[in-house]
């Protein structure tokens, strides 16, 4: 293992600031025992999304199993805390990082030290420009956003069936009397699906990519006349622009409540993202938080419309709330990329750069996968959730 010059002592001290402002709460674990060949200092955005808490044990499991000791930690979602617990691993002597980048910025400094002490980096089931890495393995945003947008465009109501003329060979020709009337000869007319579009940050680079690439893939659908959006046509409107799994959960389902009480509610919707999946979810199987009357009167009854029917609505993800929601037919999909597919390639990685090798610097990642409710059981089969979760 490389040695470790004293510059990481140095650096901590220039990023105490970021340690005190980054307070948002995380947790830490650290397993297994070095016997020599090192420890992994493996950081991750949140605890909150499946994707991670899962995906975070099964590469400890993996690391473990190779000899490593593994300091694993959960951001909550802040850059601040991310940076300060790679500036941690790092003053503590993890021989290697593996991390998912919250942003690219506030890992800028203790990346620089990584790499000057010689520390390899690995990004592990989310990679962003501008994070000075090794190696690496996460699926891609674009093919994420267009798996989505392609489930729903394939799950709308038909757009009305084409009139087929007879076969004149094997059909007679109707007389006059039998003769359709025009209105029953004229097209079906087209329905048109109301699309909303509920995504997490516009200052995140992988929302930014996904949201665009199922906006993409919508357009011919919007051009054609079958799609209108009625929400969330621009990365911004989209955006709910919070930055915790809690809070983008939390403003999903106020956004989506607030959509179906409008006239032009929407018929479908895509929940891009796993805690605005987990919104929109509960918007559609809870009721609202109740009101506070500003005097102990009765409030009057209501008199606005009914509530809209509840959309299509297709999220990401595979959390215990969003695969029960997929069983209850609550949601039409839901797009999963298991990172568990990602442990192997990532754990590789690791072992290759410790041992002074050059590992394949990407994976082919994991392909998005597209689940209904008539796959469930594969995904409890698979061992990713069991049965007592539902």
């Amino acid at each position: 293992m490389p040695a470790r010059p004293i510059l990481r002592a140095a650096a901590a001290l220039a990023l105490v600031a970021v340690a005190l402002t980054g307070c948002t709460s995380s947790r830490a674990q650290t397993q297994g025992s070095n016997d020599g060949a090192g420890v992994i200092g493996v950081s991750l955005p949140t605890e909150a999304d499946a994707q991670w808490s899962r995906g975070g044990d099964a590469l400890k499991t993996e690391l473990v199993a190779r000899g490593y000791a593994v300091d694993l930690q959960f951001a909550a979602g802040d850059a601040r805390t991310q940076g300060s617990q790679v500036q941690n691993m790092l003053t503590k002597g993890a021989d290697a990082v593996v991390v998912a980048p919250v942003a690219a910025g506030d890992l800028a400094a203790p990346l620089e030290v990584a790499n000057g002490d010689g520390v390899p980096v690995v990004e592990f089931g989310r990679s962003l420009a501008g994070v000075d890495a090794a190696a690496a393995f996460a699926p891609d945003p674009t093919a994420l956003g267009r798996a989505q947008a392609e489930a729903l465009l394939a799950d709308l109501p038909s757009s009305g069936s084409e009139q087929v003329a007879p076969d004149a060979a094997t059909e007679p020709s109707p007389s006059p009397s039998e003769a359709p009337s025009p209105a029953a000869s004229a097209p079906a007319t087209p329905t048109v699906a109301r699309v909303a579009l509920i995504t997490g940050s516009s200052a995140d680079p992988w929302d930014e990519q996904r949201f665009a690439a199922a906006l993409d893939a919508l357009q011919p659908a919007i051009a054609a006349g079958t799609v209108q959006l009625v929400s969330g046509a621009s990365l911004e409107a989209a955006a709910v622009d919070e930055d915790t799994a809690a809070a983008q959960a939390a403003a999903a389902e106020k956004r989506l409540r607030a959509l179906r009480a409008d006239a032009d509610a929407p018929t479908a919707v895509l929940a891009l993202g796993d805690a605005v999946t987990r919104g929109v979810v509960t918007a559609l199987t809870t009721d609202p938080p109740a009101e506070e009357s500003p005097s102990p009167s009765p409030r009057p009854t209501a008199s606005s419309t009914p509530e809209a029917p509840a959309p299509l609505v297709v999220g990401t993800g595979a959390d215990a709330a969003t695969v029960r929601a997929l069983r209850d037919d609550v949601l039409d999909a839901t797009i999963f990329a298991d990172p568990r597919a990602l442990v192997d390639a990532t754990a590789d990685a690791v072992q290759a750069l410790l041992d002074g090798e050059t590992p394949a610097a990407a994976g082919e990642g994991v392909a998005p996968s597209v689940v209904r409710p008539d796959d469930v059981e594969e995904l409890i089969s698979s061992g990713w959730i069991s049965t007592d979760e539902l």
